[in-house]
């Protein structure tokens, strides 16, 4: 049983447990409450980092899963035949900021925490994860162009559409290029953690943060994602992005590098990319099946999207006037 597993590996009594997706809620004998889930791709070495993440953001009203070690001071252990992680559930607060406040609170909190570490590594310049997945596609778009046997429709769709992609992908990549030339600087020398798919979604629904969602990168990652989460999933109401933006400069300011970054983020055919990717890497024909129907969608809102960039562009030329480089057909 379950519960003999727990008591045997962690010295924990459990009086009622839940299955959830991808593991258990389990509640102690003292009623604190704990996550099973099953171990992704976590290495045991990076769990100190992890409990020392955790502690840090509930100490600081940021409530976040606590990883907790097996009696044999492990944190990935095997429970019924599968390796698995236990967090412990954070005191829940209640908090009333909106979603912009809130991100630009956590990224103060996460820069706050990095100030003390010295050996921190760079960030790899998205440009460059960019264009090395543009290559792949392209590649691979040459080869269905030349294969003998008949095209399925999704690869149709592909070969027709990726041009345009692919231009838009080339005008983020020269945008992130061109305006570090315009500074002189590096723009990824402002770090913090970052999540890793960052969505107004997670925030509302999560019971507490999990520190191995957290990645070092720019704030700017987080920004786009939350709009670009709102444009492809959302209605992608220009006023809702907009006062997002704004809750967040009031708590953080955005300098100019910050809005040059996280508009080459968005110009970024994320989504896109990833469509394509999945649906060529994923056997499962209902996994295939749904990522044509992504495809689809994505591509027949994209002048929805344009619209939005370009009135969210306008926004910000008329702020920062000369300082951001303008994308003519966004103009």
């Amino acid at each position: 049983m379950l519960e003999r597993e727990i008591f045997h590996q962690y010295g924990i009594v459990v009086d009622q447990q839940n299955e959830e997706k991808g593991g258990y809620l389990l509640r102690g004998s003292d009623q604190s409450e704990f996550i099973l889930k099953r171990a992704q791709l976590e290495q045991e070495s990076e769990f100190p980092w992890y409990v020392m993440v955790a502690n840090y953001f509930n100490h600081q009203n940021e409530p976040t899963m606590l990883p907790i070690a097996s009696r044999r001071g492990k944190y990935i252990e095997t429970i019924q035949n599968e390796a698995h992680v236990l967090y412990q559930k954070p005191f829940q607060r209640h908090t009333y900021h909106s979603d912009g406040s809130r991100l630009a609170l956590f990224h103060r909190k996460a820069g706050n925490l990095l100030v003390a570490y010295n050996d921190l590594p760079e960030i790899q310049p998205w440009q460059m994860r960019w264009q090395f997945r543009m290559d792949q596609l392209e590649s691979f778009r040459e080869e269905l162009k030349n294969q003998a046997q008949p095209h399925r429709e999704f690869d149709t769709w592909f070969i027709e559409t990726f041009p345009y992609y692919s231009g838009l992908a080339e005008n983020a990549i020269q945008y992130i290029v061109d305006c570090g030339i315009d500074t002189g600087t590096n723009p990824f020398q402002v770090r913090t953690l970052a999540f890793n798919r960052y969505t107004a979604k997670y925030r509302r629904n999560s019971e507490g943060l999990f520190p191995n969602d957290f990645i070092l990168d720019h704030p700017a990652r987080d920004l786009a994602e939350w709009i670009r989460y709102e444009l492809v999933e959302g209605e992608g109401n220009f006023e809702t992005i907009r006062q997002f933006l704004w809750d967040y400069h009031e708590r953080r300011s955005l300098n100019q590098m910050d809005w040059n970054l996280l508009y080459a983020r968005l110009l970024f055919p994320l989504p896109y990319v990833e469509t394509v990717e999945h649906y060529y890497s994923d056997g499962n024909l209902k996994e295939k099946e749904r990522s044509f129907l992504n495809l689809k969608k994505f591509v027949r809102r994209e002048g929805e999207r344009e619209e939005v960039y370009r009135l969210l562009f306008q926004e910000l030329m008329g702020d920062y006037g000369s300082q951001m480089r303008r994308v003519d057909w966004l103009s």
